[in-house]
């Protein structure tokens, strides 16, 4: 006679079937889990630097800042839904998963789409908006401004078009309901050459103005670097492109999958990381003084100008500030070290001034009698 007391509770912990007793997480599944979790990882200690930087270094949070916190919130969903992908049998044959469990998984993908258009929107934004504070000559600002709307513009669909893949939505997962849904194929392929011409755009758009800079090798190679890396977010965003064209020709896509996720967790992020290196100057002065002092021992020779303080017409004085800004940029408002010795030198020509940069050489000093020429020429403001 059975113990009255020896139950099966299987069916009590598990109501619906043994399936989900298992995690369908396979080895290519665990790989590009870890992937996505490794670079949402450094892209949000970079944020957190950036923000802290921002906020109690330079006691300046602008538009671009917030950007990018909501591009890495996105960021986080995203990989919330691509562990959810994998551990729903993400990279397993279509044959080794049962149907419950597989449509868990396209559940999951469903909702990684939306939020990954997102999220690399989002960082892209923070670029241009970084930009057009950088860069004040019209020229720059309106090809910032045309991007920008191009931006929102195909960015928009591409959110839309992810929520409303299909009508009804479940159709997404369980494709014998009845309904309609978009050409994926279609969708994909638009939605990533955009991504990729934007990244090109992104890339370019500063070029001119960095061009005419004269800066010390080291800063140059340190440009060179940073442009290197946002031409690996171009070349992440064309392989993401090949691994899309091989999910559209597969018979087996929860197999042949691994390869597009993974390169869109890897594109999202370090479209992130690009965006937060160049504020991060003044934390590393912080914390590395000495060295990044010897990488730019002659800071005064960068706001050097030697235009002719009464010649320079309005473009000059636009092109003369770009240069200004993006000194600063590249030093990241590091003049807030110097102020006081800015003060000190000029007196009280600059009581109106906000934010300062000094221009001219040392022997500018010599001419401060002069005080409507120095205020007018020599002295631009940010």
């Amino acid at each position: 006679m059975p113990d009255m007391f020896d139950i099966d509770t299987r069916h009590i912990l598990y109501p619906r079937d043994s399936h989900e007793r298992h995690v369908w997480l396979c080895s290519r599944g665990a790989q590009a889990m870890a992937v996505s979790i490794t670079f949402t990882t450094l892209a949000a200690c970079l944020v957190s630097a950036r923000v802290y930087t921002r906020r109690y270094l330079v006691k300046h949070m602008e538009a671009n800042d917030w950007m990018i916190l909501i591009a890495l919130t996105f960021s986080f969903i995203f990989m919330s839904f691509f562990i959810l992908e994998a551990v729903h049998g993400l990279g397993m044959p279509d044959d080794d998963i049962p149907l419950r469990v597989k449509q868990e998984q396209m559940k999951a993908f469903y909702l990684t789409i939306p939020f990954y258009n997102t999220a690399l929107l989002c960082a892209k934004a923070s670029i241009l908006l970084q930009y057009h504070r950088v860069f004040p000559t019209p020229s720059m600002r309106l090809t910032c401004s045309i991007v920008l709307a191009a931006l929102a513009t195909y960015g928009t669909w591409a959110v839309i078009s992810g929520f409303l893949n299909c009508i009804p939505v479940a159709k997404f997962w369980e494709p014998s309901i009845r309904g309609y849904c978009l050409d994926s194929e279609a969708l994909w392929f638009s939605n990533a050459s955009m991504h990729i011409l934007t990244d090109i755009a992104i890339l370019i758009i500063p070029i001119p103005a960095l061009k005419g800079l004269r800066l010390p090798l080291r800063q140059r190679v340190g440009i060179i670097g940073i442009f290197a890396l946002g031409g690996f977010v171009c070349i992440t965003s064309i392989i993401r492109l090949i691994s899309l064209k091989k999910i559209a020709d597969s018979t087996d896509p929860t197999y042949d999958n691994v390869g597009a996720a993974t390169w869109s967790a890897i594109e999202c992020n370090t479209g992130i990381i690009c965006a937060c290196l160049p504020t991060l100057r003044p934390l590393l002065s912080k914390i590395l003084p000495n060295f990044l002092a010897s990488l730019t021992p002659r800071t005064r020779s960068l706001n050097t100008v030697t235009f002719p303080p009464v010649l320079i017409d309005v473009h000059q004085r636009l092109q003369v500030e770009a240069s200004a800004r993006v000194a600063a940029c590249l030093s990241d408002d590091t003049r807030l070290a110097h102020t006081e010795h800015v003060d000190r030198d000029r007196g009280d020509d600059d009581d109106d001034d906000d934010e300062r940069f000094e221009w001219g050489d040392d022997h500018d000093d010599d001419d401060d009698d002069d005080d409507d020429d120095d205020d007018d020429d020599d002295d631009v403001e940010e």
